[in-house]
C-alpha cells in the first residue's frame, strides 16, 4: 500500500495543501516555509490512529497550537487522504478527518473511510487462502455511525476516532490501519546516537535513534538483518573507505555501539574499534539514516528530515542510490534544502514548498525546468543555486 495523495487544510501554516506522493518524494525548500509542519500533521495522523486522538493532540501542546487561529472565522482541521491498494485488488482506499476545537477543547466534526481488509479462509478443500473485503464507515459529528451501510446504535464519543475500533468482528479502517501503525519518521541528530543505550524491546528504530544500538544487536541474530548490515557497509565505505563492521558489546546495563575501521599506523594497516564519542557527527548520521533505510522488518512508509545535515556533499549521491534502493519496499518521503541532494532525483519526485503570506503551499516544479532539466540545459542544482525552483501551481 501506498500514500498517493494526501489533502490538508489548516493545521499549523497549512492552509490548504493538496499534495501528490509517490514511491519516493522529495519535499524542497528553505527553513521555515512548513516543510516540517507538513510531515508533523502525517506523524498527527499516525500518533492519533495508534496512540488516539488525546495523545496525538496532548503532544502537541493541545488543539490551539495546531489549528489555524483566524480571528474572523475558527477553521477546522480537515485531512483527507488517498492510499493506492493495487497489490489489494486494486480497491481504492480513502480516509478523512474534519477536526474542531477552541480553548483546549476539541471534537471529531465528521470522520469516513473507503478501505479494504485481508481475511485468511479455508477453502473447501481446507487449504487456507487469502481474500480482500471491502468495507466503509461514515461518522457524523453527533457521534452516530455507519458501518457498510448500517447505522449503529452506538455512538462515538466526540474526542475519539472511529477509526481502528473493532466493531462486528471488523476493524474500521481495515489495511489503512495496519498500514499506518508501520509509519516511521526519522530525526536523527548526532548528540543523541552519542548516548549510550539500554537494551530495548523494540526492534524498530526510534525517531530520534536513540534506541540504534538494540536494532543492530537484533539485525545480527537474522539471516536477513546479517545481510542488511553487509548492505549498510558497502554504502558506509562510500563515506568512509575504513569502514569495516559495527558490533555491539555490553558495559554494566547499558549497550556500548562499536565501529571497527581500518587505518595505517607507521604505515601498516591496522584494525581499530571507535566508540561513538569518537566518531564525527556525519559519520553517525550518515549510518544512524541507513539504519533506518534498512531496518527488518522493513517500515511500509518512511519520512527523513534534512538528511543532509552534517554529511559531507560528496556522500549525497551514495545516500540518495541508498533511499531509491529502499523506495522499491518503503514509501519514503525526504526533506530538504541541499542542492547536491535534490540533483540526484527525477524530477517528478520534487515537491516545491514556499511560504505565501505565512501559509505554507507545495507544488510540483514548474513544468519549463522540468523540462530544461530532462534535455539536460540546467540541472535542478544549477537551477537552484540560480533563480531557486519554481513551482508549477500554488497548491
Amino acid at each position: 500500500m501506498l500514500l498517493k495523495r494526501a489533502t490538508i487544510k489548516h493545521y499549523k501554516s497549512l492552509d490548504n495543501v493538496d499534495v501528490s506522493l509517490s514511491p519516493i518524494t522529495v519535499l524542497v525548500g528553505p527553513n521555515g516555509v512548513g516543510k516540517s509542519n507538513f510531515v508533523d500533521c502525517l506523524r498527527f495522523f499516525r500518533d492519533a490512529a495508534v496512540d488516539g486522538l488525546e495523545h496525538a493532540v496532548i503532544a502537541r501542546e493541545g488543539i490551539d497550537r495546531i489549528r489555524q487561529n483566524y480571528k474572523s472565522r475558527p477553521y477546522n482541521i480537515s485531512i483527507n487522504l488517498e492510499f493506492d491498494a493495487a497489490e489489494l485488488d486494486g480497491e481504492p482506499c480513502e480516509y478523512s478527518l474534519s477536526l474542531s476545537g477552541k480553548d483546549g477543547e476539541y471534537r471529531v466534526e465528521g470522520e469516513a473511510s473507503r478501505y479494504v481488509h485481508i481475511e485468511r479462509l479455508r477453502d473447501p478443500n481446507g487449504q487456507w487462502v487469502t481474500a480482500v473485503g471491502r468495507g466503509q464507515f461514515d461518522r457524523q459529528r453527533d457521534g452516530r455511525l455507519s458501518v457498510n451501510g448500517n447505522v449503529l446504535e452506538r455512538t462515538m464519543k466526540p474526542d475519539v476516532l472511529a477509526l481502528g475500533d473493532y466493531i462486528d468482528f471488523e476493524t474500521l479502517g481495515g489495511e489503512i490501519v495496519d498500514f499506518v501503525r508501520g509509519w516511521s519518521f526519522c530525526a536523527l541528530y548526532p548528540n543523541t546516537l552519542r548516548r549510550l543505550g539500554t537494551p530495548a524491546k523494540d526492534d524498530r528504530l526510534l525517531e530520534d535513534g536513540s534506541n540504534w544500538a538494540s536494532v543492530v544487536k537484533a539485525l545480527k541474530r537474522t539471516k536477513n538483518g546479517q545481510a542488511a548490515l553487509e548492505r549498510i557497509a558497502e554504502v558506509m565505505r562510500t563515506a568512509m573507505p575504513g569502514y569495516q563492521n559495527i558490533s555491539v558489546s555490553t558495559a554494566g546495563s547499558y549497550l556500548v555501539p562499536q565501529m571497527t575501521l581500518s587505518t595505517l599506523s607507521e604505515g601498516s594497516p591496522r584494525q581499530q574499534k571507535f566508540d561513538p564519542v569518537q566518531l564525527s557527527d556525519g559519520t553517525l548520521r550518515v549510518f544512524g539514516i541507513l539504519l533506518a533505510l534498512y531496518q527488518q522488518p522493513p517500515p511500509p512508509f518512511l519520512v527523513i528530515e534534512e538528511p543532509e545535515q552534517t554529511i559531507h556533499p560528496g556522500v549525497l549521491p551514495a545516500l540518495a542510490e541508498a533511499f531509491k534502493e529502499a523506495s522499491e519496499r518503503t514509501q519514503i518521503v525526504i526533506t530538504t534544502h541541499s542542492p547536491q541532494l535534490v540533483d540526484q532525483f527525477d524530477p517528478e519526485n520534487i515537491r516545491v514548498v514556499f511560504s505565501d503570506g505565512g501559509l505554507t503551499r507545495i507544488s510540483p516544479i514548474k513544468a519549463s525546468q522540468i523540462e530544461a532539466a530532462k534535455e539536460r540545459l540546467m540541472s535542478l542544482q544549477e537551477f537552484m543555486s540560480a533563480e531557486g525552483l519554481l513551482p508549477e501551481v500554488a497548491s
